[in-house]
């Protein structure tokens, strides 16, 4: 049972590093709320799959809380410049 949510969390660490990771933990949120409910509902049917689901879905949210305070956070937020009418959506690092 938990060994199959150490390697179910730990697919899913792999794939999200694929992503620039400053940017997934700057919405750390929406990721744990998100992959807690897919898990869950993943391994919905017996009492040992919703515990593999939870403890998964535990684990990745340890994995991203961890990332968040050791190399920060990038948000999407308005930039303004001068020159333009309007504002631009750029990556702001976040602390």
């Amino acid at each position: 049972m938990f060994e199959a949510a150490i390697l179910t969390a730990i697919g899913i660490c792999i794939l999200l590093s694929r992503l620039n990771l400053k940017r997934v933990v700057g919405y750390t949120l929406f990721w744990d709320v998100s992959l807690m409910a897919l898990l869950t509902w993943m391994f919905i049917g017996t009492y040992a799959g919703m515990v593999t689901g939870m403890a998964a879905g535990v684990l990745v949210s340890a994995f991203l809380t961890i990332v968040k305070k050791k190399t920060g956070a990038e948000r999407l937020g308005l930039h303004r410049n001068k020159d333009d009418a309007l504002p631009r959506v750029r990556w702001k690092e976040v602390a």
